[in-house]
């Protein structure tokens, strides 16, 4: 969701700039070694001529990883099967694989993907994103103007249950609203639970009005929060691949600076004031001297 006060700052200047602040060398991108994690579901018997794989397997999902002897390492199915004509008894099933090849009858497996493994083959670069990355969902969970929302409407699904998005970093129930007041709303196992009603099925109106803070990803992020956010990933990798203490402290001050900047900048567009009026209701304008000079 992108905002009129967000930069264009990409992870990959973000994590050179911590590598420069390290005295590491920068590096031209954050590609990672992606490892698939594969298990075999079932076994078949077809043939591959082509592109074509034949058999009286109906319904292998488009997507699946195909075995056997003499199978091309990576071959899957490319695109759903269709009956073959003529028709035959019990019918045959043609689907489009993804490598042209020749394997005559026989034996095959289906197998899935059930998980991806990323890595990254830089050990300086892996540590400096993973930080980057964990700084910046400490930082925006402690709630912004740029992602904090009150009075957000939410529907429960049906089975009366707030299911709690990976995107959300806190969510809370607003007290603008007299049903909300009976309630104590925590965060427990990825949905939304009453202690009151010590249940997370009694979300019983058609909408429930919460405040949320999100999580947005890093080109989301207004320019003064990455360069704090950056500021102090950069600490932490300093005391995780450099253990130099003067370094360290420079890199402390720098991080105030970057915090100090970051909360002129949340002043600025929060328009708080002191004296704590409701929520989208702040009609006081402050004295300024310049008016009265001008007349």
């Amino acid at each position: 969701m992108p905002f009129p006060t967000t930069g264009s700052n990409t992870e990959l200047q973000a994590v050179n700039q911590i590598l420069a602040s390290v005295g590491q060398a920068p590096v031209t991108t954050l590609t990672t070694e992606e490892t698939l994690v594969i298990n075999e579901v079932s076994r078949f018997t077809g043939s591959i001529a082509g592109t074509t794989l034949t058999t009286t397997t109906a319904n292998i999902p488009v997507g699946t990883y195909i075995g056997g002897t003499g199978v091309a390492s990576g071959t899957s199915i490319a695109t759903a099967g269709v009956e073959a004509s003529p028709p035959t008894i019990p019918p045959t099933y043609e689907y489009t694989v993804n490598i042209s090849q020749t394997v005559a009858e026989r034996a095959m497996t289906q197998s899935i993907v059930t998980s991806r493994v990323e890595t990254q083959t830089n050990p300086d670069v892996a540590i400096a994103l993973n930080t980057l990355r964990e700084v910046s969902r400490e930082v925006q969970a402690e709630g912004w103007t740029f992602n904090k929302e009150y009075n957000y409407p939410w529907i429960p699904n049906s089975k009366n249950e707030i299911v709690i998005p990976d995107n959300v970093l806190q969510m809370d129930l607003n007290q603008n609203y007299p049903v909300n007041l009976n309630r104590d709303s925590v965060n427990r196992g990825g949905k939304l639970y009453d202690r009151t009603a010590h249940s997370d099925t009694s979300w019983t109106d058609e909408t429930v009005y919460v405040d949320i803070t999100w999580y947005y990803d890093w080109s989301n992020i207004p320019t003064p929060i990455q360069a704090f956010i950056v500021a102090r990933a950069a600490s932490i990798v300093s005391s995780r691949i450099i253990g130099d203490g003067n370094q360290y402290q420079m890199l402390q001050q720098k991080e105030a600076f970057a915090r100090s900047m970051a909360l002129e900048y949340e002043c600025t567009q929060g328009d708080y004031t002191f004296f704590g009026s409701p929520q989208g209701q702040n009609y006081y304008q402050s004295y300024q001297p310049y008016h009265t000079l001008y007349r």
